[in-house]
């Protein structure tokens, strides 16, 4: 019988197995929809087609006496008709021992991704690959690029290599200590309901407002979300006057120059204090776009990932058995993790239509799952003239969406909303 090959997790995937949970796990779905019914036999072939282009997906995890590590599965990864709640934790009843899934509903193919796999760009190249391969399967003359992997060259080993551990990184320390950070009131659902309202928004028009505010679109969303989240704190009875703080993920391939499948990004936090006054909105543009630029740099972003990467090389957290690991980092991330933050922002940014299928896929859809705290997150990709953006929450109240999309019709951009909540179209 051949030896499984097995993969040492990556630096940001020793987070995930310690504070996931049977009600919880940090998890992301991916979406192409597309202008014809998917057929679902033709997609399980070109699964089986696409998986093995992937090793580093085809992985279960396993726990050994010190650490993690991700092992081959022997198994085949069936398709699956999409039916619940999106992104549900992951169970070996439900799932088998893989950390991924494929669904199809109508024209849409749909891929969730255990971040314990890959990040959002990792998920994005196996999706489009997958799409690729089913329209290939279809009788379509498409191509693998636009980010599509050739399925009939082998993996490199920059693909599925820790990217972490590549990259050379100063000795300097960050301090991770985060001050306590506003939440909009809300109250709680029972555990495994994710709220989606999903928008659709001219990519031409919000580039346009960005520009006016001399910022990036990301720069400008983030702006949008903390303004809004400000608005609604003005509101609040209590008067918490905590700072407001969104986590943005940046991926950090094209800074390094490695295209890795696996985990490669990193996370800054612009935030605003309302303690010290009232803000316009152009105001925290410029605050957010001031942010950026200093904590989006090389040496920035080096000094935050040698901070993560050191502390697994202390002798002592080395020898730690796996469950004393686990302890240390939940209680961690307990300390600086999403409870620290008033939302998230994800941006895929924009992402080509493969060519040969500009007529076949509608768009690409992104969205987080459900937040370890109680809080309203953001995630967008933009196809064509389109940006894509969504909201999950695990809460009841709807003020952060309502407040940003009333926001951005106000300001003259059209916006076409959908939810899989009724109260909420």
């Amino acid at each position: 019988m051949a030896q499984k090959f097995w993969f040492k997790l990556d630096n940001a995937a020793k987070l995930y197995p310690a504070i996931a949970n049977r009600s919880w796990m940090s998890m992301f779905r991916l979406t192409a929809e597309l202008e014809e019914n998917v057929d679902p036999q033709v997609l399980q072939s070109a699964l089986d087609d696409t998986i093995r282009r992937f090793p580093t997906m085809n992985v279960r995890l396993r726990a050994g006496l010190f650490w993690y590590y991700l092992e081959e599965v022997p198994a085949r990864l069936l398709v699956r008709p999409d039916e619940g709640h999106p992104c549900m934790p992951f169970s070996s009843k439900r799932d088998g021992s893989f950390l991924f899934r494929v669904f199809y509903f109508g024209k849409r193919i749909s891929t969730e991704f255990f971040h314990v796999l890959t990040d959002a760009s990792g998920g994005l190249a196996f999706l489009k690959t997958l799409t690729v391969r089913y329209l290939q399967l279809m009788g379509h003359d498409v191509s693998f690029d636009q980010g599509a992997l050739d399925i009939t060259t082998p993996p490199t080993e920059e693909e599925t290599q820790d990217a972490f551990r590549s990259i050379d990184l100063p000795k300097v320390r960050i301090n991770r200590s985060v001050e306590k950070t506003y939440h909009i009131p809300s109250t709680p659902e029972i555990p495994h309901t994710l709220h989606i309202i999903a928008a659709s928004i001219p990519c031409d028009a919000l580039l346009q407002k960005a520009h006016e505010m001399n910022v990036t679109l990301t720069e400008y969303l983030t702006a949008l979300i903390l303004h809004s989240a400000y608005l609604c704190q003005q509101q609040d009875l209590k008067k918490h006057r905590f700072p407001l703080r969104v986590s943005v993920p940046v991926n950090l391939r094209s800074l390094y120059g490695i295209g890795t499948m696996r985990n490669f990004s990193s996370f800054v936090n612009p935030f605003i204090d309302p303690r010290l006054g009232e803000y316009t909105f152009e105001e925290i543009c410029r605050c957010v776009h001031n942010y950026m630029a200093w904590h989006c740099t090389k040496k920035q972003l080096s000094a935050a990932i040698a901070t993560n990467v050191s502390d697994e090389k202390y002798l002592v957290i080395r020898l730690a058995p796996l469950f004393l690991k686990n302890l240390v980092i939940s209680s961690v991330f307990r300390r600086s993790g999403d409870l620290h933050f008033t939302s998230t922002l994800s941006n895929i940014g924009r992402t080509g239509i493969p060519a040969g299928a500009e007529k076949l896929i509608r768009r690409f859809e992104f969205l987080l799952g459900v937040p370890y705290a109680p809080v309203c997150n953001c995630a967008c990709i933009s196809s064509g003239n389109e940006l894509r953006l969504t909201f999950s929450r695990n809460i009841h109240e709807t003020a952060l969406p309502r407040t940003l999309l009333s926001t951005l019709v106000e300001m003259g951009i059209p916006v076409t909303v959908d939810s899989n909540d009724q109260e909420d179209s």
